[in-house]
């Protein structure tokens, strides 16, 4: 079960603090997740992928600022991620099921926070965070 933290509260207990956005195309690993959210070539061989709609390095590495900076952030056993729903019911891409379009994802997840060469991110429909709860404060999430 998935503990989360409203962006207020969690910088103020200090868990955004620290996260190295330094260089997010640094390594093979970062840029093959990128080349994956950012192109739907061969993605009829997954089961589930999401694709930015802009496939722009720089817009990639804007919404993970972004999210960092705005977003609630999610714990989950060892893994901290950080959400961050731009603009509720806007669209950031899309939500493939083995190639086919299946949803409009609204919200920016990143993950691998805590390790500089591997943070990345993906979209995710912020309606499956709906009704999660502040940990801190009981106060929405966004």
């Amino acid at each position: 079960m998935a503990t989360y933290y409203c962006p207020a509260h969690a910088d103020a207990l200090g868990f955004k603090a620290g996260i190295d956005t330094s260089d997010l195309l640094g390594t093979t690993y970062q840029r093959g997740k990128h080349v994956n959210a950012s192109s739907t070539f061969r993605s009829i061989c997954e089961p589930v992928r999401t694709v930015f709609d802009s496939p722009s390095t720089q817009d990639y590495a804007k919404c993970i600022d972004a999210a960092i900076t705005h977003g609630f952030v999610e714990i989950d056993g060892q893994r901290k991620n950080i959400c961050y729903p731009p603009s509720t019911g806007s669209a950031l891409g899309s939500k493939l099921d083995w190639g086919v379009e299946a949803s409009k994802p609204d919200m920016i997840v990143v993950v691998n926070t805590s390790q500089p060469t591997r943070i990345h991110a993906f979209l995710e429909n912020s309606s499956n965070y709906s009704t999660g709860r502040c940990a801190t404060g009981g106060c929405k999430l966004w």
